[in-house]
């Protein structure tokens, strides 16, 4: 009985280490787009679907819009680069202590030339 009862811990223990941390989903607009008490709960677990199957190279700002809604506004963004908020923890603090911020670069003529997830850690 002992000699069964040792593997099934073992295997259990090992699932529920293996189930915990990040989970991704589909990029989906409308959970994208909802705010919850001022935090986008959805935006880290579709980033990834996002930029590998969503976001392309020469997309025009009109349809990138379409896709994500209006850009947040950011102060330190470099000319035609525009953001969107991933993630912020306060932890026990008024300030961020930690962010992930999607930016995007435009060319002259509004179109998608890159784009890379930026993140910050105090």
């Amino acid at each position: 009985m002992k000699n069964t009862i040792k593997p099934f811990y073992i295997s259990f223990l090992l699932l529920t280490i293996l189930s915990c941390g990040h989970k991704e989903i589909e990029f989906d607009k409308s959970k994208w787009r909802k705010k919850i008490d001022g935090f986008y709960m959805h935006r880290e677990e579709m980033a990834e679907d996002l930029m590998s199957n969503h976001l392309r190279k020469g997309m025009s700002y009109n349809e990138l819009e379409n896709l994500l809604g209006k850009p947040e506004n950011y102060s330190d963004l470099e000319e035609n680069t525009i953001a969107y908020g991933i993630m912020e923890d306060y932890g026990w603090n008024i300030d961020p202590v930690e962010t992930k911020t999607l930016r995007i670069e435009l060319t002259k003529d509004s179109l998608v030339s890159g784009y890379k997830i930026i993140h910050w850690k105090n």
